[in-house]
């Protein structure tokens, strides 16, 4: 594929992506991608890919549905890797992709999935810590926050990732609602209850808006259901 036409797909793949709170345009996004030709052997193809994936796979309707975008989203997140394993965004990607899926899953896969996800997005920090606001860091402190006991789960290790990701981007809603549930389940509803305090009082942006306005809802629904306990 000439320069000119990979730079354009993937400008396009961008622009769908950065509208994701419209209907149907992440999907449109992936069909974009999908349809690059040498797509397969491209990493910046790849790793929007597994972003886009994943992204639908957070609002598939059905578990199944969900396990099958995660698993799509991980096979693109591996070619990126294997394409280019010195950038962080595909490292980042498959974790994300791993992570949801063990967190859906059960048996051995899901234990498989999860050790995996541990050793990308480790590698992805240890690439770039600040990608994605923080994303590396992000979703490992909720790993460890999710991840049961028994298979490595530590809460006194999210929070330390969580920290160092707020240190990052302070405003991030998304490892602020992170941080906040990790307090709860402490707790620790004085330290819940100004994170969540911290969304509602944050402005929205425009690269995450979708995001932005999520949370939003859910700090303010969190936040009541504190009040009337």
């Amino acid at each position: 594929m000439p320069t000119d036409d990979l730079l354009a797909l993937i400008g396009r793949a961008d622009e769908l992506y950065h509208h994701r709170s419209q209907p149907g345009s992440v999907r449109e996004s992936v069909m974009v991608l999908s349809g690059a030709r040498a797509g397969s052997d491209r990493y910046e193809v790849q790793w929007r890919l597994a972003r886009a994936l994943f992204f639908l796979g957070q609002q598939a309707g059905s578990r199944d549905s969900a396990r099958q975008l995660y698993s799509a989203g991980i096979d693109a997140g591996e070619r990126a890797v294997a394409l280019n394993s010195e950038r962080v965004e595909g490292h980042f990607w498959v974790g994300v992709n791993l992570a949801l899926f063990a967190e859906i899953g059960g048996g051995i896969r899901a234990l498989r999935a999860l050790r995996w996800a541990r050793t990308e997005l480790k590698r992805a920090v240890s690439i770039s810590e600040k990608y994605h606001d923080a994303g590396p860091l992000r979703v490992l402190g909720r790993l460890e926050h999710k991840a049961p006991r028994l298979v490595g789960g530590n809460r006194k290790r999210s929070r330390e990732l969580l920290e160092r990701a707020l240190a990052i981007a302070p405003s991030n809603s998304v490892t602020l609602i992170y941080a906040a549930e990790l307090a709860l389940d402490t707790g620790e509803r004085d330290r819940a209850t100004s994170l969540l305090q911290q969304v509602l009082a944050s402005s929205i942006d425009a690269d995450w808006e979708f995001e932005n306005n999520r949370d939003h809802e859910l700090a303010r629904s969190i936040l009541d259901r504190l009040t009337a306990s």
